[in-house]
């Protein structure tokens, strides 16, 4: 690879520092193997299952909140949503569980029924809210992923005397402080005891069964006037002390993987939306793409609506298209974020020509930063093999086609010692090694800079000290 001139003021100073600089690397460049690479999200290691598919009906009345399960809507085709089993088998819960399911524009109602040893009493320790050892009691689960994001789900637990815990979880991709490189991450999972659910529930007891009557309200979970066909995660859990067996509607090995809950759709939809990306959120311009694919009901004009949250930012833009019976249209909205670095979210909405949301989906992320480089060694011998280098450049996916990365050697003086100019970028993590040929003991770092118009967008650098082999010289 050639380097190639340089493009600023500040590179024809640190060019010519390099001309006045003694010869460090004698014929390599300074940097060898450049590859750019796309982030790989982290595995989370847990099997495929078959996802059930739910179809409730739309509830006309709305069930009374007795917990007696004896209203019409129960009885409507597709409200029986089946019975839980152990695990990803197929093998039914000893004591039967069973549950239905409705909805309306204000509450997704949920009715469950689960069998108990006459002559026992129910299990329960837990008396105050959001007590997270109420699983310990005689209990169901809500799992709600409302957007199918499979990372952002909400979840509620509520025992035998009505008692509620409930809290918004998510699956947060962070760096790994243990990766090789940069752009290693991990999964963790976080909760939130702050999310309000005012979830509406009623108990009843018999001596054989009990039953469980809730109504959460679609604004809590973000889906205030239920677009038309939209599809939502959902599962429901359940403990049994008298079986001592833990349950669920939806085959799952993992009750917080969202992934493995079941599909709850409220309607048929009007639009598809077969693709979408929001990859590569970072300081600078960004870009949101998606299809849309009109399915049914009214054509014209439609609005791509994006809510984008970042420390210190809130903004919304919106793009307008068309869409005739059976069309399929790539659309595309531009925006900036002004944030360096914490958590961004996205609310995406498509409105129909009616006013009526159809599609609803949310993202999320960690912004990354400008830029990191981390060297494969903190330390190492003047005769040793090349050091691998690695870097995370953290910018907007637009901005980042307007780039040039450009790499520097600076001694422990300050001065630039190799300088090479690696070319535009082509992916936001970096891949490449550094010979070590010629270089004298002493402390050394490597710095990269991301260029756009002669002004340096991002930097980073880490450290290297050289040692003098015990080998070199000749031997004893």
């Amino acid at each position: 690879m050639r380097a190639k001139r340089s493009i600023s003021k500040r590179s024809a100073l640190l060019t010519l520092a390099l001309i006045l600089a003694p010869a460090c690397v004698a014929g390599a460049e300074l940097l060898e193997n450049v590859r750019f690479l796309n982030p790989q999200p982290p595995e989370a290691g847990l099997p495929e299952v078959d996802r059930l598919r739910f179809d409730p009906p739309r509830a006309e009345q709305p069930p009374t909140l007795d917990g007696r399960l004896d209203e019409a809507v129960w009885e409507e085709p597709g409200a029986y949503l089946g019975r839980f089993r152990l695990g990803l088998s197929a093998t039914p819960a000893r004591h039967t569980r069973e549950a239905w399911a409705a909805w309306d524009d204000q509450y997704l109602y949920i009715g469950v029924r689960l069998q108990r040893e006459p002559g026992t009493e129910l299990r329960v320790l837990t008396h105050e809210p959001d007590v997270s050892a109420i699983w310990e009691d005689d209990e169901i689960e809500v799992f709600v992923d409302p957007f199918s994001t499979g990372t952002e789900y909400y979840h509620l637990i509520i025992n035998s005397e009505g008692v509620v815990y409930d809290a918004s979880m998510t699956i947060v991709e962070v760096a790994d402080p243990r990766g090789a490189s940069p752009g290693d991450t991990k999964l963790v999972r976080q909760s939130d005891l702050a999310w309000p659910s005012g979830v509406e529930r009623a108990v009843h007891i018999e001596d054989r069964h009990w039953t469980v009557e809730l109504a959460l309200p679609m604004a809590s979970i973000g889906l205030a006037g239920a677009p038309a066909g939209h599809r939502m995660g959902l599962n429901l859990t359940s403990a049994d002390w008298d079986t001592e067996e833990y349950t669920c509607l939806s085959p799952t090995s993992n009750w917080h993987d969202p992934r493995q809950f079941g599909v709850l759709s409220l309607g048929e939809p009007r639009l598809g939306v077969p693709e979408l990306d929001l990859s590569g959120v970072g300081p600078g311009r960004n870009l949101l793409r998606l299809a849309a694919e009109h399915l049914r009901g009214p054509t014209g004009s439609y609005r791509l609506v994006l809510v984008f949250d970042a420390p210190g930012q809130r903004l919304e833009k919106q793009v307008s298209f068309a869409l005739e019976g059976g069309d399929r249209r790539e659309v595309g909205l531009i925006f900036p974020c002004h944030a360096e670095e914490g958590r961004w979210s996205a609310q995406i909405d498509i409105i129909g020509p009616d006013g009526r949301a159809v599609y609803a989906t949310r993202r999320s992320g960690d912004l990354p930063g400008p830029m990191r480089v981390a060297l494969g060694t903190s330390a190492t011998f003047g005769d040793g093999p090349p050091v691998r280098v690695s870097a995370r450049l953290g910018v907007g996916r637009l901005t980042a086609r307007g780039l040039t990365l450009v790499a520097s050697l600076i001694d422990g003086a300050g001065h630039v010692l190799a300088r090479q100019e690696i070319g535009a970028v082509d992916g936001p993590n970096l891949s490449a090694v550094m010979p070590l040929d010629g270089l004298a003991p002493g402390v050394y770092a490597l710095s990269l800079e991301a260029v756009s118009g002669g002004e340096v967008v991002a930097s980073g650098s880490d450290a290297l000290r050289v040692a003098s082999s015990p080998f070199q010289g000749g031997g004893r």
